[in-house]
């Protein structure tokens, strides 16, 4: 079967995709992990420490599979309105900024300790509460979502207009930055849509929209290609025999070039203002990636254990939440402040299985208390 039979005019592939669970669920596990160490902090440690190593596994598949699995999510609902996105993008925004207070002001106003961004912090007290994390990017991806689709614009159209987004986040990267003081509030709004160099690296800003639109867009457009597969098994083998080629040639590309291509990849204010370059090579890492998952999937899918994955999968956004709360109040209550408080992997692996299941037992509650409702 040759590629071009792999596809049909119709909606054939509409199921449940455990290619996306699987990589869903990885994400989430590394995104909790190097949360864990946002609030405690190796010192005088060599360079390969779990820490660092933590951190580069979330930059490999982290935020930016999250963003696809949206996109891709999207592709494949039926709610996908305009009105619906915009009131799910509003949602996100508002979600977003009650997360800062959550985990981060309220730690502090009853502990009067800052439990991961003390260097924010110190600087202004409440310049946290107007940060910009995944969240608030989310939100304003599914606004464009509803922008888009209220005016029906083509995919094509769609596409352009993404790349256009991406070139000025681009320039803006390596163009504008702000010096930062305690009346700085109105940059952090800024940032949202476009990167300040400072502020990015500060961690005021992670996510700016311009630099990271590309991934939902990315994934709802692959989606919609998705649906329209009649055979998954042979799409993912030809596009993981594509994509594992280009990223050995991109490799091959940066060494020519005098540069280590995962350094550069796991460098904080790349990794955060995402140059098209390194941009490219994530999208292909996401296509590796979601390739091998789906190869994988067809034989895990089979064990009980699959339950877990698609549990975890489906509360993607909840364990996010709740899970940053938790380290919050953890770090303020133990007065952490980002800071080393022990050398013993023993404790961050238990600090971690405490915050998954506290996360867990918060949302079997949730669930507990939406199905007596509903019955």
């Amino acid at each position: 079967m040759g590629i071009r039979n792999l596809f049909s005019t119709e909606t054939v592939n509409t199921g449940r995709q455990p290619a996306v669970d699987l990589c869903k669920t990885i994400s989430i596990i590394l995104m909790i992990l190097c949360h864990v160490f946002y609030a405690v902090k190796y010192t005088n440690t060599p360079s390969l420490t779990a820490s660092f190593i933590a951190h580069n596994l979330v930059r490999l598949l982290g935020a930016q599979f999250f963003m696809f699995s949206m996109g891709l999510g999207l592709a494949y609902t039926r709610n996908d309105s305009p009105k619906s996105c915009f009131r799910r993008g509003i949602i996100l925004l508002l979600m977003g900024y009650l997360l800062n207070f959550l985990r981060e002001i309220l730690p502090w106003m009853v502990c009067g300790s800052y439990p991961m961004f003390s260097s924010v912090m110190t600087n202004n007290k409440f310049l946290m509460l107007l940060s910009g994390d995944i969240l608030q990017f989310a939100g304003l991806a599914f606004l464009f979502f509803g922008l888009v689709k209220h005016f029906k614009l083509s995919n094509l159209t769609i596409f352009l207009i993404t790349i256009v987004l991406t070139a000025i986040g681009a320039f803006c990267t390596n163009e504008i930055s702000v010096r930062l003081s305690t009346d700085n509030f109105y940059f952090s709004f800024i940032g949202l849509f476009i990167p300040i160099k400072n502020f990015t690296a500060n961690s005021y800003v992670c996510f700016s929209f311009c630099n990271w639109i590309i991934y939902p867009v990315t994934g709802w457009l692959f989606g919609k290609l998705l649906k329209r597969c009649v055979n998954p098994d042979k799409f993912y083998w030809y596009l993981l025999l594509i994509s594992v080629p280009l990223l050995l040639l991109a490799w091959s590309a940066f060494d020519a070039a005098g540069k280590n291509m995962w350094m550069m990849l796991m460098n904080p204010l790349n990794y955060h203002q995402q140059n098209p370059v390194i941009l490219a090579v994530y999208l292909n890492i996401i296509a590796v990636a979601i390739s091998l998952a789906h190869i994988f999937s067809n034989y895990f899918v089979k064990f009980k254990f699959w339950g877990v994955i698609k549990h975890l999968s489906s509360e993607l956004p909840t364990l996010y939440i709740v899970s940053w709360v938790v380290i919050g109040w953890i770090g303020a209550l133990l007065k952490m402040n980002h800071t080393s408080i022990t050398k013993d992997m023993d404790n961050i692996f238990w600090l971690f299985v405490i915050v998954l299941v506290l996360s867990e037992i918060y949302i079997g509650f949730k669930n507990l208390i939406k199905k007596k409702k509903n019955s």
